[in-house]
């Protein structure tokens, strides 16, 4: 359970909607994540390579401040690659010695576990999981949030790792991200949301490879 705990620990900042031509080129930056297990967590925990003797959740209910540099670099790759303009600064040392690196719009998270079913083992954790994030977007222009929101996603490690919990947390909050996007929630304030980042394309073949066939 110790172990469960602290990889949930290492894993809140959104009436006037600006016009399309005012959010063209608008810089996005996570502020902050704070993790809210108040809620009880549904779901169960079971142990060894079988997945047997299941048993509940059992977590304090609080709220804590989650490690910035790790959901910094998550919200950061994500937004863009759907085509926005993220500011990171989480490997800046100075980087609350002024305003200059701070982004046009500032993504404060509060990231709710509704459902855990874990399986861990020696060989680390599968499961998946229902995750649910209060979003709140802060104009600095403005000084005020202008928009708040709650998406829901899911995740599912489908093999045992020792990072399966931790891996499964970060799908989760990435695929809340998407939801935001997609869902045109923060359109208005930073421009038109990109489409979801396809996978790889396969290679082609050649075309003296397929006359073969």
């Amino acid at each position: 359970m110790r172990k469960v705990l602290g990889a949930l620990a290492a894993g809140a900042v959104f009436i006037a909607v600006p016009s399309a031509a005012q959010t063209a080129g608008k810089t996005v930056q996570l502020s902050k994540v704070v993790m809210d297990t108040e809620t009880p967590i549904k779901g169960k925990i079971k142990g060894g390579t079988l997945c047997v003797f299941p048993s509940k959740w059992k977590l304090n209910g609080e709220k804590k401040t989650q490690d910035y540099e790790r959901f910094d670099r998550l919200f950061s790759e994500r937004m863009k690659a759907r085509g926005f303009a993220p500011i990171t600064t989480s490997a800046d040392m100075f980087a609350g010695a002024s305003d200059q690196n701070k982004a046009d719009y500032l993504f404060g998270a509060t990231v709710k576990p509704d459902t855990i079913n874990l399986c861990s083992s020696v060989n680390g954790e599968k499961g998946d999981m229902i995750l649910i994030v209060d979003w709140q977007v802060y104009d600095r222009a403005a000084q005020k949030v202008v928009a708040t929101t709650t998406t829901t996603a899911t995740s599912r490690q489908e093999k045992f790792s020792h990072q399966g919990l931790t891996a499964m947390f970060d799908q989760a909050f990435v695929a809340n991200l998407d939801v935001l996007v997609e869902e045109g929630k923060v359109e208005p304030y930073i421009g038109k949301a990109g489409a979801r980042p396809a996978e790889p394309a396969p290679e082609p073949v050649p075309a003296t490879t397929a006359a073969k066939k």
